[in-house]
């Protein structure tokens, strides 16, 4: 199979080390990095999706384990994890045909050669990344220099160059593609473009192939495997797939070459060019799969900046305008006369059609009054009943914290005054003035940490003042949380006072007197449109959707409107003018734009 591996060292490795122990039958291998998973060989024969629920509960401490097959089926099923610096690993084996002895000594050479395939799967990734970063380094050189590539040609000799210095490969030739057929454009050394030759038809059938392929394609020879070991399954590779490589395999030794790199060059979704790299035996190996796409997508982006830094030439351009007003108003411009006569005359008419001038802003509902209830105390939460959206009655418990701790302190400070009064009547009784000034002072001490405990005690409980609708904090996610004195735990807005948040464009503020009346129609009532005044523009402007917009506030004209109204919903307010013509209306923005432009440059 020609195919390309995705991690050719760690599958060399599985071959060497596992591939060719007796009563193997089949072994399949996952890498993961942060807990993706992929699969990076799989060979002989496994059962179906037992590496779901392998992977599902991977531990990398866990080690190996083994487990008798299912039912009608003979032999064992082994599994190994082990994580590695920055990457895991994961195999699945099916043994049989091994006496329980053989089998604990395959099981031992299996853990035993786990480290070397960890090694090469290092080292298949840290190789990817370096064919990335070639990749990438040529595409920037590619990029810099197609802006000076007067036409196509140059652009393809360009890259050519390029290629063949940083990739010593035995034969590179571009292809354009015209029709969707891909045609050679430039090979290296010159030559054997213009006419049909073997060369040029085994270039243009790998064009083609990649186009059908649709991403880089790395070709080599088919590899041998030993006698004794484990063939790929299968079901692994898209026939297609392989069967595309196997072509160009094919084509490539036609060429004289043994290995082939093939970059299909997309400009989005369209392909304008294929880039071929013929390799000789024992060349190419610096760039790998990941590499190649890396170059591919640079190479059409050098394309598209080719294209924009030098496009036709303004002649043609000019004379194809020409050709079309021609066409369309004909050699005598009658046509373009008549147009011009109908457009003076809408014109005229618009004038003195009246018409109505309602601007309409983007906008959103806003709550009058907010409260945000903070901690009292450091301590723990203990209920916060009510969630983002819910509406609370007046005197409904918000957020509580958690009081054992503080009603305990409570009965041992009352205890504490009852002995300090029995203590005090008995000094007073064997006139211990000492001892009564002392248990005095004390009692006055513990009278303040009974009035602070009690404090705490009302503040440990939070209800509802009035109706209020909740709109922001997070304390019912954190029932049973630690929280400390002044944090923030939910945010309130008063219910049924409400108010209107528009984003007004510049162009429009001169226009906008304070009482300007307007509607609002909400997202959540489409049907139901309520009428707003302005009451008062915002001095801080900011960039919404590429215009200087400043904030300003609507009042509702109705004081309870019948729509149930929430903070936070959104919709259009439309703010209305007067009338004026329709002419006027319609080249209000060209009409400022050119007074501004002519004071400008006046």
């Amino acid at each position: 199979m020609t195919a390309p591996l995705t991690m050719p060292l760690f599958e060399r490795a599985l071959r060497r080390h596992l591939a060719v122990l007796p009563g193997l039958k089949g072994v399949q291998a996952f890498l993961g990095e942060a807990g993706d998973w992929t699969e990076a060989a799989r060979l002989g024969d496994l059962p179906m999706q037992v590496h779901r629920r392998v992977l599902a509960g991977f531990d990398p401490d866990a080690g190996g384990s083994v487990e008798a097959m299912g039912e009608g089926q003979d032999g064992w099923l082994a599994t190994y994890m082990v994580g590695g610096p920055g990457l895991d690993l994961v195999l699945i084996l099916r043994l049989a045909g091994i006496s329980p002895g053989d089998l604990q000594t395959t099981l031992n050479a299996i853990e035993a050669r786990t480290g070397w395939l960890l090694v090469a799967a290092l080292k298949d990734r840290e190789e990817a990344g370096e064919s990335r970063a070639l990749g990438g380094a040529v595409g920037a050189q590619v990029l810099i220099e197609a802006a000076r590539a007067r036409n196509r040609r140059l652009l393809a000799d360009q890259w050519i160059a390029r290629l063949e210095g940083s990739f010593q490969p035995a034969l590179t030739g571009v292809c354009w593609l015209r029709a969707d057929t891909p045609t050679l454009a430039a090979i290296s050394g010159g030559g054997g473009i213009e006419r049909p030759s073997d060369a040029r038809q085994a270039m243009e059938g790998l064009a083609a192939l990649a186009l059908r392929h649709r991403t880089p394609m790395l070709t080599a020879p088919a590899e041998t495997l030993a006698p004794e070991g484990l063939t790929e399954d299968p079901g692994r590779e898209d026939p297609l797939t392989a069967r595309l490589l196997d072509e160009a395999q094919v084509l490539v030794e036609r060429l004289g070459g043994a290995r082939g790199l093939i970059l299909p060059v997309w400009q989005g979704d369209k392909a304008g060019a294929v880039v071929i790299l013929i390799f000789a035996e024992g060349e190419g190996q610096g760039l790998r799969a990941e590499g190649a796409e890396t170059l591919s997508g640079l190479l059409g982006e050098a394309l598209t900046i080719q294209a924009r830094a030098h496009p036709a030439p303004l002649r043609r351009l000019g004379n194809f305008i020409t050709g079309l007003v021609v066409g369309l108003f004909g050699k005598t411009a009658w046509k373009l006369k008549l147009a011009l006569l109908l457009l003076a005359a809408a014109a005229t008419a618009a004038a003195f059609i009246p018409t109505e001038v309602a601007p309409s802003f983007t906008a959103r509902v806003e709550a009058r009054e907010r409260q945000v209830v903070s901690a009292p105390f450091d301590g723990f939460l203990a209920r916060a009943p009510y969630q983002l959206g819910d509406r609370v009655e007046p005197g409904a418990l918000l957020v509580s914290m958690e009081d054992a701790d503080l009603r305990l302190r409570l009965n041992q400070i009352r205890a504490r005054l009852a002995e300090i009064d029995s203590e005090a009547a008995t000094a007073r009784a064997q006139r211990d003035t000492a001892q009564v000034r002392l248990l005095e002072a004390q009692r006055q001490q513990s009278e303040v940490d009974l009035g602070l405990t009690e404090r705490q005690l009302e503040l440990a409980s939070f209800t509802a003042p009035s109706e209020a609708v909740v709109v922001g904090g997070d304390a019912w996610r954190r029932v049973g949380d630690r929280v400390r004195l002044g944090e923030p735990l939910m945010e309130l807005a008063t219910s049924g006072a409400f108010r209107v948040l528009a984003f007004v464009d510049e162009d429009w503020i001169s226009d906008l007197p304070v009482g300007t009346p307007g509607t609002m129609l909400l997202t959540a009532y489409p049907d139901q449109p309520l009428e707003v005044t302005l009451a008062a523009m915002g001095g801080r402007p900011e960039m919404r959707e590429g215009v200087n917009s400043f904030p300003v506030w609507l009042d509702f004209t109705e004081a309870t409107p019948d729509a149930n109204l929430l903070d936070g919903m959104r919709g259009v307010a439309r703010l209305e003018l007067g009338e004026t013509s329709a002419l006027k209306a319609w080249t209000r923005g060209a009409a400022r734009w050119f007074r501004r432009t002519l004071w400008r440059w006046s």
